[in-house]
């Protein structure tokens, strides 16, 4: 097998005896790609990175078998982790986090086999908890709460997949900013009509 150009080896210790050895190549970005390859096929084998060209972190996994399998992060500008990603044999698989640049959580989702499935969580800037969503099949299908930035109740009902976009179906109960019922509505496909309005 011919390496690509712009392709170079680089044994990070002594590596004549290793069935790995380890690949640095620059793209026509100037990112450098560092990674460990079996030598008898040259399959990814252990932890893949890649740089910027001022030398900051973008990415990191792990490869089995040329495959990603185990944890990917990829990294914002100012060093902090942008988004942690699970994998198994290629796929989608176990916990998914975004961050804000701050650090802070952004979403907290779960995929099984290569399908996002159960609650979702996503939050505020501050840690507050901006809505859980249950999913199903990469959809939103099921119960849902939505909060306010104080951490007060906004609306609750349930998710049905649409056409598009997921569509609320039964009973919609929303609330003001103090956690106080304000309205009931009943959902048929995305289409609701109030039941109760608070005066």
């Amino acid at each position: 097998m011919l390496l690509p150009a712009g392709v170079f080896l680089f044994c990070l210790v002594y590596c004549g005896n290793s069935p790995v050895e380890t690949v640095e190549h620059r793209d026509e970005r100037g990112q450098l790609e560092r990674f460990e390859r079996r030598k008898k096929d040259y399959a990814k084998e252990g932890l893949y990175q890649r740089f910027a060209s001022s030398g900051q972190l973008l990415e990191e996994a792990r490869y089995s078998n040329d495959t990603l399998h185990g944890e990917r992060k990829y990294f914002y500008a100012n060093g902090t982790v942008e988004s942690i990603e699970h994998y198994s044999n290629g796929v989608f698989h176990g916990k998914y986090q975004k961050f804000y640049e701050t650090g802070s959580i952004q979403v907290e989702q779960e995929f099984v086999n290569g399908a996002l499935e159960g609650l979702s969580i996503a939050y505020y800037p501050n840690g507050v908890v901006k809505e859980k969503v249950t999913l199903r099949n990469n959809e939103e299908d099921g119960p849902f709460t939505e909060y306010y930035e104080n951490g007060a109740l906004k609306a609750e009902g349930r998710y049905i997949p649409g056409e598009n976009v997921a569509v609320e179906q039964g009973e919609l109960r929303e609330y003001d900013e103090t956690g106080q019922l304000v309205r009931i509505a009943d959902c048929q496909s995305g289409i609701c009509r109030t039941r109760w309005k608070k005066e």
